[in-house]
C-alpha cells in the first residue's frame, strides 16, 4: 500500500486557505496545523499560515518553508488591532477560507470575517470540550463557522449537545500520523535502546507524553510494585516534559516512586522529536491518561506494532478494538493496568498478535496523508455547496 503524497480531484477547487493558530506551544496541537500545512501544499493547495510572532510555531513553519505570516494578538478577546489586521490579510491575500486550529481564535476570526470580503470558517476541533456554550455570544460567534469538524464521535455528539451547531454542519475527520516514519522495519531494538540508554536485557514498558496528572503518569507507576512482584525483570520508560511554567508533577512522581520503592525499576527520558526511535525501544506501550481526547500517540505505538494498554475512556476506544488491536484498562485503575501489563509479560504470542493486529488497522486507518484527502475533500464539498 502506497503511504506517499496523493494529489486528489476537488469538486470546487479551493484557492487559498489559510491556518490560523495563535498558540505560543509546541504539542501535538501546533504540530498538527505544521503537518497539515505541508502536506495540503503538497497536493497543490494554496496555503498560508497565521501564527504569531517569534513563536515556535513560526519558526518551525518558515523552516518548514511555508508561506508565512504574523499576527500577534495581545488579548484573548477584543483586540481590535489583531481584528482589523486579519481582515487585511484576508483582503490581500484573497483567501478564500480559513482553517481554525483552536477554539480560542475563533472570536478573533469572525469579527475579522465579518469586516473582510466573504470568506469561510471552518473549525477542526482537536480539543474535547463540556461547557454549557450554548449562550447567546457562543451561538453567534459558532453560527458564522461554515464547517466544525471533530475528530471522534464522541467529540461529535459531544458539540451537539454543548453548543448550537446544527447537526449537519458537524462531521468527524480522524487525525491520522505520517506512516512513512513509523516503520518497525526501519529500526533495530538494540540500536535503540543504547542510543536512549536503556538496557537489552528486560522487558521494556513505556509511557510517551507530556508530565501532567490527567496523563495519569502516577498511576502507572502505582501499577509497578504488583508487576514486578510477578515478573522483575522489566523497566518501565516515562518520555516527557512538563508544560512550561508549570511544575510539581515530576517531582510528585519521583517522590511517589521513591515510597513505592520501585526506583530501579523506572527511567525518566526527556521529550524527543524522535518518536518512533523511542517506540522502537519498547516492548510494550502504556496510555494511563485519565481521558483522552482522542490519542495521537497511540496510533503511532500502533504503527510501530507495539501491544497498546490504554485507558477506556476519550475518543480512545474509538482508535483501540479491546482484545484486538490493543488492551483497554478502566481510567484510574492501577489494579487493572498491573494486570493487563502481566498478561502480556507472561504471553510473547498475545503481544506479538496485538501489535501484528495494530499496525494493520493503524496502516488502514489512520494514515496522515489521507486524513488530509478526507479534510480536503470536506472543504471542496463546502465550496460547493456554498457556490
Amino acid at each position: 500500500m502506497s503511504i506517499r503524497s496523493r494529489q486528489i480531484v476537488m469538486r470546487v477547487p479551493l484557492k487559498k486557505i489559510a491556518l490560523v493558530c495563535f498558540s505560543h506551544a509546541l504539542g501535538g496541537l501546533e504540530l498538527s496545523t505544521l503537518r497539515i500545512a505541508q502536506t495540503m501544499t503538497q497536493k497543490g493547495v494554496s496555503v498560508v499560515v497565521i501564527v504569531p510572532q517569534s513563536s515556535p510555531l513560526e519558526q518551525r513553519a518558515n523552516d518548514a518553508h511555508l508561506d508565512v505570516i504574523t499576527i500577534s494578538p495581545r488579548w484573548k478577546y477584543g483586540d481590535v488591532r489583531s481584528v482589523f489586521r486579519l481582515a487585511r490579510i484576508i483582503r490581500d491575500q484573497k483567501i478564500d477560507l480559513i482553517f481554525l486550529m483552536q477554539s480560542a481564535d475563533i472570536h478573533l476570526a469572525v469579527l475579522a470575517s465579518c469586516l473582510a470580503r466573504k470568506v469561510k470558517l471552518v473549525f477542526y476541533q482537536q480539543m474535547n470540550s463540556r461547557y454549557n456554550k450554548r449562550d447567546v455570544i457562543h451561538s453567534w460567534l459558532y453560527s458564522k463557522i461554515s464547517l466544525w469538524i471533530s475528530l471522534t464521535r464522541m467529540m461529535k455528539e459531544d458539540v451537539l449537545v454543548y453548543t448550537r451547531m446544527p447537526r449537519e454542519k458537524v462531521i468527524v475527520v480522524p487525525l491520522g500520523t505520517d506512516l512513512r516514519y513509523f516503520n518497525p522495519a526501519d529500526y533495530h531494538t538494540h540500536e535503540t535502546r543504547r542510543f536512549f540508554g536503556l538496557p537489552d536485557s528486560v522487558l521494556t514498558i513505556g509511557v510517551l507524553g507530556r508530565l501532567d496528572k490527567l496523563k495519569g503518569q502516577h498511576v502507572l507507576l502505582q501499577a509497578i510494585p504488583a508487576v514486578v512482584k510477578q515478573a522483575p525483570n522489566v523497566l518501565f520508560v516515562l518520555a516527557g516534559d512538563e508544560t512550561a511554567g508549570e511544575h510539581g508533577y515530576k517531582e510528585y512522581l519521583l517522590k511517589l516512586a521513591q515510597e513505592l520503592e520501585i526506583e530501579p525499576y523506572v527511567k525518566y527520558l526527556p521529550f524527543t522529536d524522535d518518536v518512533p526511535r523511542l517506540l522502537a525501544s519498547l516492548d510494550i506501550f502504556v496510555l494511563p491518561s485519565y481521558s483522552e481526547t482522542f490519542g495521537l500517540v497511540v496510533i503511532e505505538a500502533m504503527a510501530m506494532e507495539l501491544p497498546v494498554i490504554a485507558t477506556n475512556a476519550g475518543g480512545v476506544p474509538e482508535i483501540i478494538a479491546n482484545g484486538r488491536t490493543g488492551l483497554l484498562v478502566p481510567p484510574r485503575d492501577a489494579s487493572a493496568v498491573a494486570g493487563a501489563i502481566l498478561r502480556l509479560l507472561n504471553d510473547a504470542a498475545l503481544r506479538g498478535s496485538l501489535g501484528h493486529e495494530a499496525r494493520e488497522d493503524a496502516l488502514s486507518r489512520f494514515d496522515f496523508d489521507r486524513c488530509v484527502d478526507s479534510l480536503l475533500e470536506s472543504l471542496s464539498t463546502l465550496s460547493s455547496e456554498d457556490s
